[in-house]
C-alpha cells in the first residue's frame, strides 16, 4: 500500500496573485519531482515521488541519491550518460529506467534532468514520469509490426512459390506444344502420298468397278484423318496465341 504524504506547503496563499504558490505547485505535480545536488543526493521530493515510490518523505530527504532508486541498469545509464550530459549542455530528457520502489517492485518511467547554478549552489531539477503505458503501447507496436513482416514474408514465399508453378506450367506448356506440333507434322508426311494414290485410283478405275466404293471410303477417312490433324494444330496455336497474349499483356487501345 502506497504511503500518502500531506503537502507541507499548506494551501496556497490568498493575495493579488490568482495563481498558487510555486512550492504548492511543486508539491502537487502529476509528475515524481525530486531537488537533488549535483551528486545525486535528495534534498526535496513532492507527493508524487512518495506515493509512487513508497518512501516517508524524511527518508527521502534524509540522506538518499536520486542513484539509490535506480536499478543497476539504470544506474550505471544515470552515471554513463545523464551525469556527462548534465556536465556538457546541463540538461538530459527521454531517459528510459526502472525505479525501485521501497517494496522492491520495478516501476518503468522516463527521466528528466535540469541542472541550475545559483548564488547559493548548484542544483538539479530531476523529473520522473512512469512510463508502464508507453512502454506497453512499444510492445504492441513491435508485435504487430513483427506480425506484418511475417505476414510480408508469407506473401512473398507464396508469391514466389505461385511464380515458380506458372513457370513450370509454361515450361509444361511448350514442352506439349512442341511435341504436338512434331506429332502432327510426322502425320502429314506420310498422308501427301495417301492423297496422290487415291486421286490416281479414283481416275483409273471406271466408276463401276468392284473396288471404287472402297477407294470412296478411304477418301472419305483420309479427309477426315487430315480434319483431325488440322484441328489439332489450330488447338495448339491458339494456345500459344493466350500464352503470349499473358506473357505480354493484354492488346493496347
Amino acid at each position: 500500500m502506497s504511503l500518502r504524504y500531506e503537502p507541507p506547503f499548506g494551501q496556497p496563499e490568498s493575495g493579488p496573485d490568482p495563481l498558487p504558490a510555486p512550492a504548492y505547485l511543486f508539491n502537487l505535480a502529476p509528475c515524481a519531482l525530486l531537488l537533488t545536488d549535483p551528486d545525486g543526493m535528495i534534498l526535496q521530493a513532492n507527493v508524487a515521488s512518495v506515493n509512487w515510490l513508497g518512501y516517508p518523505h524524511h527518508e527521502l530527504t534524509g540522506g538518499m541519491r536520486l542513484q539509490d532508486l535506480l536499478s543497476i541498469g539504470a544506474g550505471v545509464l544515470y552515471q554513463s550518460h545523464c551525469q556527462p550530459m548534465l556536465q556538457l549542455q546541463q540538461a538530459v530528457s527521454d531517459v528510459q529506467i526502472d525505479l525501485v520502489r521501497r517494496d522492491g517492485a520495478r516501476v518503468p518511467a522516463v527521466l528528466a534532468i535540469a541542472r541550475h547554478r545559483f548564488d547559493t549552489g548548484t542544483f538539479d531539477e530531476v523529473a520522473i514520469q512512469p512510463s508502464g503505458d508507453r512502454r506497453a503501447f512499444e510492445r504492441e507496436l513491435q508485435r504487430l509490426r513483427a506480425e506484418a513482416l511475417a505476414a510480408q514474408a508469407a506473401r512473398d514465399d507464396l508469391t514466389e512459390k505461385l511464380r515458380t508453378a506458372i513457370g513450370a506450367l509454361a515450361a509444361a506448356e511448350r514442352h506439349e506444344d512442341a511435341f504436338l506440333e512434331a506429332f502432327c507434322h510426322d502425320l502429314r508426311n506420310p498422308l501427301a502420298p495417301m492423297r496422290n494414290g487415291l486421286e490416281l485410283l479414283k481416275i483409273t478405275l471406271p466408276a463401276d468397278h468392284a473396288a471404287a466404293s472402297v477407294v470412296a471410303m478411304l477418301d472419305r477417312q483420309l479427309d477426315r484423318l487430315v480434319q483431325m490433324i488440322d484441328d489439332a494444330a489450330g488447338a495448339e496455336g491458339r494456345r500459344g496465341d493466350r500464352s503470349s497474349e499473358q506473357r505480354g499483356g493484354p492488346p493496347g487501345r
